[in-house]
């Protein structure tokens, strides 16, 4: 069975620094701009940080296929999806959704898993999607979403998944679907948020 610990190496990756923005192609700020998108908003980070807790749940072989679902579904996202749309209170909602899942049923109704993965990335894709320019530097901005999103959520399932096979004590798993819990609070409440009228002024 493969341990999540090899996922450490990942590390590098998501930390690089943005001195290596300064390379001599052109266009390649944007594809570290493009790393960091999928954390750069608290909609997309609730989204991220859900889904991590949900397929956290499982183990590694159960859990390669949300992360499966999720990289092929946030591809369609990104080429289907729509640029104009404010997806903030729909990536919301799927934040709750899965983190209710994880605080509840933490590494059960597999599908359910499989379904919020496919969602959520989806609506990661959606939302990597750069505003008009030229062909080159939108395509190194996808692709560095692409990355930062897919590798992002490998990662954050890898830690999950190492503190829950070096450290078996229950109050670990509790600590996990407490954090999963106070993350579907804090959701639910930029949820409903989204939907107060903003009062116009006099």
């Amino acid at each position: 069975m493969i341990k999540a610990r090899r996922f450490a190496w990942l590390l590098p990756i998501l930390s690089a620094s943005p001195a290596y923005a300064h390379a001599p192609v052109a266009g390649i700020e944007g594809f570290y701009i493009g790393l960091l998108h999928p954390f750069s908003t608290p909609s997309q980070a609730a989204l991220m940080f859900g889904a991590a807790l949900v397929v956290g749940g499982f183990g590694v072989e159960k859990a390669r296929w949300q992360l499966g679902t999720f990289l092929v579904v946030s591809f369609a996202g990104l080429f289907l999806g729509s640029a104009a749309s404010d997806l903030d209170a729909t990536m919301f909602a799927v934040a709750f959704a899965g983190c209710a899942l994880a605080a509840l049923f933490p590494g059960k109704m597999a599908p359910a898993a499989i379904a919020l993965a496919a969602v959520g990335g989806f609506l990661i894709g959606s939302a990597s999607i750069p505003d008009d320019g030229p062909a080159r530097d939108r395509l190194f901005i996808m692709s560095g979403s692409m990355i930062g999103a897919n590798v992002g959520l490998l990662y954050l399932f890898g830690v999950i998944n190492v503190i829950r096979e070096r450290y078996t004590w229950a109050w670990v798993s509790i600590a996990f679907r407490v954090a999963a819990a106070w993350l579907g609070a804090i959701s639910l409440l930029m949820l409903a948020l989204a939907f107060v009228d903003t009062p116009t002024p006099a």
